[in-house]
């Protein structure tokens, strides 16, 4: 008997216990981000940064760069300093040789070395390919990312340097591409794959194929990112 009365008095004790808990809220799950999501999110990142080294390099389908198709863009090195500023190298194919050309933005001006006498001079607007362009905050490539990027999907999680990074694939439409490019890139639509620091969100490097160009070898441009926030002066080289 007194096993069963003590028994019976610590059920009771468990059931005044459990109807005097309060009850639990039930969790409500994290929103996981859609691939689009992400690549706004990557877009608003990048184009955050004070400046960023840039390196880009073009295989597959040569590209000219002149409206008479001698000058080859081979690769093209710099740095951006936002809103406007650019100093980089380009390497370039003239007439069969390899041959450097610097070229400098600031302020709406473009400034280019001759590749001969490397001495400074002044371009006009929309004659060269300008890299300001590119990453122009009203239409550049993080803009894009948030507002021209298409069927986007995530690939996956990538190590990329040590960190991991998202691996986003989708296409962004030629016609949003001519005019930061100077008509170089947009032949058709351009598949775009793209990595971003999974932390940071800002991009690392993004691949894009312009497929309309050529079906065995089409041009392509492989954009890396690097040093975010670094100091950078750029300065006129000459006055026009």
């Amino acid at each position: 008997m007194p096993t069963r009365v003590f028994l019976l008095a610590a059920l009771a004790a468990m059931l005044l216990a459990a109807c005097g808990s309060p009850a639990q809220p039930t969790p409500v799950p994290t929103p996981t981000p859609t691939p689009r999501e992400i690549s706004a999110a990557i877009g608003q990142a990048t184009l955050a940064s004070q400046s960023v080294h840039f390196m880009i390099e073009l295989s597959g389908k040569p590209v000219p760069i002149d409206s008479a198709g001698l000058m080859l863009l081979n690769t093209m090195e710099g740095d951006l300093k936002r809103p406007d500023g650019v100093l980089a190298l380009l390497n370039v194919t003239l007439g069969g040789a390899v041959a450097e050309i610097r070229t400098a933005s600031l302020a709406g001006k473009q400034y280019i070395t001759n590749p001969i006498t490397r001495q400074w001079g002044c371009l006009a607007p929309g004659v060269a390919f300008d890299p300001v362009i590119l990453f122009a905050p009203d239409k550049g490539i993080e803009y894009l990312l948030q507002a021209g990027y298409q069927d986007v999907s995530l690939v996956g999680i990538e190590p990329l340097d040590g960190r991991p990074h998202y691996h986003l694939r989708g296409t962004i439409a030629g016609e949003r591409l001519q005019p930061i490019s100077l008509n170089l890139l947009g032949a058709g639509p351009v598949a775009v794959d793209l990595w971003a620091d999974v932390e940071t969100l800002r991009a690392a490097r993004i691949v894009l194929v312009d497929t309309a160009t050529d079906p065995a070898r089409p041009t392509t441009w492989t954009v890396s990112f690097s040093d975010y926030d670094k100091a950078v002066e750029v300065r006129a080289p000459v006055k026009c």
